[in-house]
């Protein structure tokens, strides 16, 4: 037996943060206002570092055994 589809991932993933979100109760909203609020952080501080598309410089991903 076939489990019925749910959209409501859909409405989530298509969601953007609105100004809104930070007077919202709701958990997407929350998230939405802590995750906006971290990224305009990280981004004023001036810390951001363009990334290379090289593999040579970048650490080895740990793999466990």
């Amino acid at each position: 037996m076939r489990k019925k589809q749910s959209n409501e991932g859909n409405k989530v993933g298509e969601r953007n943060y609105e100004t809104e979100d930070y007077k919202g109760k709701d958990q997407v909203s929350v998230g939405m206002a802590t995750t906006h609020e971290q990224v305009s952080d990280y981004y004023m501080s001036g810390e951001c570092v363009p990334v290379s598309d090289s593999t040579e410089d970048q650490p080895p991903m740990p793999r466990e055994k």
